[in-house]
């Protein structure tokens, strides 16, 4: 067992701000809407969003799982970072033993956003995690953030 940390990125014309508001503050709000095919509904279950919050999601039968629940453990507003860690549901338990994401979104010269994601996995005694599994995980992590801007960008008065 053992411990396997990820990277990835992807560049947007979204602003750096007017993306974290869409894709952290309110995704709660706005996932069903975004992301029909695979999430029927979403709430904070526990806490104001802040710190300490959970948030809970629910999946449609287009995935294998039916729910997960994720913990906030870093919300920062001004510098536009934010990092969870999944409590239960999704392939926790089946894959991993724990997930957490860092998601940071930076200005680009042309005022878009470069959205930084840093993944942490700690891999399941006796279940072998390998590159195909750690690019799953990669492209799970950003799957959210690629659909928020492709809303963003085909509803430019979104979140604006």
């Amino acid at each position: 067992m053992g411990f396997r940390s990820f990277t990835a990125e992807f560049e947007s014309p979204i602003a750096p701000a007017r993306f974290f508001k869409a894709s952290v503050l309110h995704l709660h709000e706005n996932c069903a809407t975004i992301m029909p095919l695979f999430i029927k509904s979403a709430a904070i279950v526990e806490g104001d969003g802040g710190v300490g919050s959970i948030k809970e999601f629910h999946f449609t039968d287009f995935l294998p799982f039916k729910r997960a629940s994720e913990r906030v453990e870093e919300l920062d507003k001004e510098k536009l970072v934010y990092t969870h860690s999944v409590l239960e549901g999704g392939k926790l338990g089946i894959k991993y033993k724990s997930l957490s994401r860092k998601i940071a979104f930076e200005a680009t010269p042309s005022g878009g956003s470069v959205c930084k994601l840093e993944g942490k996995i700690e891999e399941l005694e006796g279940v072998e995690f390998n590159e195909e599994d750690e690019n799953d995980s990669k492209e799970d992590g950003l799957a959210t953030y690629k659909a928020v801007d492709a809303y963003l960008q085909a509803n430019p008065d979104a979140y604006a």
